[in-house]
């Protein structure tokens, strides 16, 4: 009882950016966000072969989430990515990983890698943020500062999900945004404007 119950309450939570200017890097994978409808494309690379699918039955939002298999999919100059985290400075992402020791999402600035966050073991001790000690075996929400985190002056213009090892990694929510505080996750009566009102 207590496991359905913890599902009926994720249920009822959607991500609300009501009043901030924002870039959907993928959230519902609709042809209105910056993966074209189709956010499992835009990964050229994949190693160890990695592959990066829409999930159905995994999502903290919505209808669905975005999987990666071990170890990592990535795409340093996605086409047409070139947003300015100047303009965008907030980053808001959920991810969830149930096995395996680390999970990492990596961002590519002018097309190069540099910026990353990371929760469990940094498998290759690349520099990064460690957001937890545990990896997220439960759908986890975050919202950082670019430029507090990684300084200002440069374009995000790729990403890697990289799950590294062990089962594949889960994401969702993934958005830039203007406004620190306009990123809620409230139950959806409460929310004015609601991802499908934004989208259009």
């Amino acid at each position: 009882m207590k496991i359905v119950s913890t599902i009926l309450i994720v249920s009822l939570f959607v991500c609300s950016f009501a009043f901030s200017k924002m870039v959907v890097l993928f959230d519902e994978n609709q042809s209105s966000e910056a993966g074209g409808g189709d956010f499992p494309a835009i990964f050229g690379s994949h190693d160890a072969g990695s592959v990066v699918e829409i999930a159905t039955d995994e999502s903290f939002t919505g209808d669905v989430s975005v999987s990666c298999t071990p170890s990592q999919s990535y795409n340093n100059a996605v086409a047409g990515w070139e947003y300015s985290i100047d303009e965008y400075p907030y980053l808001t992402f959920a991810w969830k990983k149930a096995g395996g020791t680390g999970i990492m999402i990596q961002f590519a600035h002018d097309t190069a890698w540099a910026f990353r966050y990371f929760s469990g073991e940094n498998v290759t001790g690349w520099e990064g943020i460690q957001l937890s000690e545990e990896i997220p075996e439960e759908w986890t929400l975050y919202t950082r500062n670019l430029v507090e985190d990684f300084g200002g002056g440069w374009n995000l213009t790729g990403v890697a999900l990289t799950p590294w090892n062990g089962d594949a990694g889960y994401y969702d929510c993934l958005v830039l945004h203007s406004e620190p505080d306009e990123t809620a996750v409230e139950p959806q009566g409460k929310i004015a404007v609601t991802w499908a009102k934004i989208k259009n």
